[in-house]
């Protein structure tokens, strides 16, 4: 039994039997959603184009413009990008097509920056940061550097040495995140030990847990000072001498249990500065055993004095820098203990 034909009509088309209209269905609905793609993208770019209209702006616009503006000149500009003036010039010009107005004016021989292009300038220069920020970071990641370091610094070591060990940091690593604590020699061990520091650096503790990896950095010299109205500026005293009079010392050695060979008067106290130590001796009848280049000031204006103390001890003390030995010293970490290993004794 022969079959019967089926009319289907699809617009202006008629279709004789069921899989012609299966096959000019399934057509159609290609064609309705290659169309509704078609209209969605001309849809963003009519928003792109009328509500966000500086998507369109280029990277090298904003940069032909910055420099134009730094430089001076299309000319000027152009020898620093390295492209051909008339390139610098016809991007500023597209830039201003894109934002609607004038950036410079014209003159014969030179250009005006315009009130608008004035405001504009501060914003172009912001974007072009931030992508060399996006640039360095991006390339950081490619080569598996360490994103972030935080460092444990005694507050008696700060100084200019310290700060150009910091710039070559930032120089090397732009877009690595510093973390800077700062105090006594006990807080930057116990920083290091509990992890909440990867490096410290402090004067030496004369004991290292086994927890911690050291290596020995610059020495510096020791002085014994003293307050003026004491009236020992100068002299040579025994421990007997100075036995009764009352000594200011750094706390960490009393803590450590290092105290005997530090401590020699009956009368201590204690303290965990030595900026703090240098203020009590200026104003009180006391004295102290100190770092020369943190007193040398005082005792040259006279508000300490210096005297000779016959003691067996060394004159000079020295600086640790200190990492949990579990963890692996990374590119960021070298840079700082060999910046500070390589510090002149003071």
């Amino acid at each position: 039994m022969r079959d019967s034909a089926i009319l289907i009509p699809i617009g202006l088309l008629t279709v004789t039997s069921p899989v012609e209209a299966t096959l000019l269905m399934r057509t159609i609905i290609m064609q309705i959603d290659l169309t509704h793609h078609a209209l969605k993208d001309r849809f963003n770019l009519f928003i792109g184009c009328n509500m966000g209209k500086l998507m369109a702006i280029s990277i090298e616009q904003l940069h032909a413009f910055s420099e134009t503006v730094e430089k001076g000149g299309f000319k000027q500009a152009s020898r620093s990008i390295g492209k051909h003036a008339v390139t610098i010039s016809g991007l500023v010009a597209n830039l201003e097509s894109e934002v609607g107005f004038e950036l410079f004016v014209r003159k014969p021989r030179s250009l005006e920056l315009t009130e608008k292009g004035n405001q504009l300038f501060e914003h172009a220069r912001s974007v072009l940061r931030e992508l060399e920020h996006f640039d360095a970071k991006a390339s950081s990641l490619l080569e598996e550097e360490p994103s972030r370091i935080t460092i444990a610094m005694d507050t008696a070591l700060s100084g200019e040495e310290l700060s150009q060990v910091y710039k070559q940091l930032f120089v090397r690593f732009p877009t690595l995140e510093v973390k800077i604590l700062t105090g006594d020699a006990l807080l930057v061990r116990s920083w290091v030990l509990t992890g909440q520091a990867d490096i410290g650096f402090s004067v030496g503790t004369f004991s290292m847990p086994h927890e911690l990896s050291s290596a020995r950095a610059f020495s510096f010299q020791i002085a014994n000072v003293a307050s003026p109205d004491l009236g020992i500026a100068g002299k040579q005293l025994t421990k007997h001498q100075v036995r009764g009079l009352r000594q200011i010392s750094v706390n960490f050695l009393k803590v450590l249990g290092l105290s005997e060979g530090h401590n020699i008067s009956n009368k201590v106290t204690y303290c965990n500065s030595l900026h703090e130590i240098l203020n009590l001796v200026k104003h009180c009848s006391c004295w102290a055993i100190m770092p020369l280049y943190l007193c040398r000031e005082a005792i040259e204006n006279g508000e300490v004095d210096k005297f000779e103390l016959e003691v067996e001890d060394s004159a000079h003390w020295y600086t640790d820098v200190i990492w949990r030995t579990e963890k692996p010293v990374n590119s960021a970490m070298r840079l700082v203990i060999d910046g500070i290993l390589k510090l002149e004794d003071r």
